[in-house]
C-alpha cells in the first residue's frame, strides 16, 4: 500500500494532536524497530525459524539479539 503525499501529511498533522511516545516520535510508524528486544508475539519455534532467517540474509548475532527476544528459547 503506498500513501500519497496528502496522507502522509494528514497524518503527520494528526500525529501532532498526540501525546510523544517512549521513544519521542508520535507517529508509530515512524519507529521501525522497537526499542528493545522483541518477541513480535512469535513462539520459541517460529523466534528460532526467524533467527535463521535472519542470519541467513547476513544479519550479525548481535543484530538479531538486539532486535528478537530469545530469552528461554532453547539454541539450536
Amino acid at each position: 500500500m503506498t500513501s500519497t503525499p496528502r496522507e502522509l501529511r494528514r497524518r503527520h498533522l494528526a500525529a501532532l494532536r498526540t501525546p510523544p511516545l517512549a521513544c519521542g516520535h508520535r507517529d508509530p510508524l515512524v519507529c521501525v524497530a522497537p526499542h528493545r528486544h522483541s518477541s513480535y508475539s512469535l513462539t520459541a519455534r517460529e523466534r528460532l525459524a526467524e533467527r535463521a532467517r535472519l542470519v541467513a540474509a547476513g544479519w550479525t548475532a548481535e543484530e538479531v539479539a538486539q532486535r528478537l527476544d530469545l530469552r528461554g528459547v532453547a539454541a539450536a
